[in-house]
């Protein structure tokens, strides 16, 4: 699991360098940096094993209450909330 996270940062991280580095003074080497970090967690990222050959049928299903979907809205909302009074 830990893999699969460290494989989309570095991919997140390349993704930033690749397109902020014109921010830079030495652009060109950064965006090629940005590019390989690109290219190297693309790779990792394709190499993961699939979840269905993990076969993780042990991990029991979420509750309703648990799910990002009812929580992300409701997280961003009191955000905005608190943001108001700043």
């Amino acid at each position: 699991m830990w893999q699969r996270v460290l494989a989309l940062l570095i991919l997140i991280v390349g993704l930033l360098l690749a397109v902020l580095g014109v921010v830079s003074d030495n652009d060109t080497p950064v965006r090629l940096t940005g590019a390989v970090l690109m290219l190297i967690g693309i790779i990792w990222l394709y190499k993961q094993p699939t979840l269905k050959s993990l076969n993780r049928t042990d991990k029991p299903i979420l509750k309703w209450y648990q799910s990002p979907i009812l929580w992300i809205p409701i997280i961003a909302v009191i955000l905005f909330v608190i943001s108001l009074f700043m």
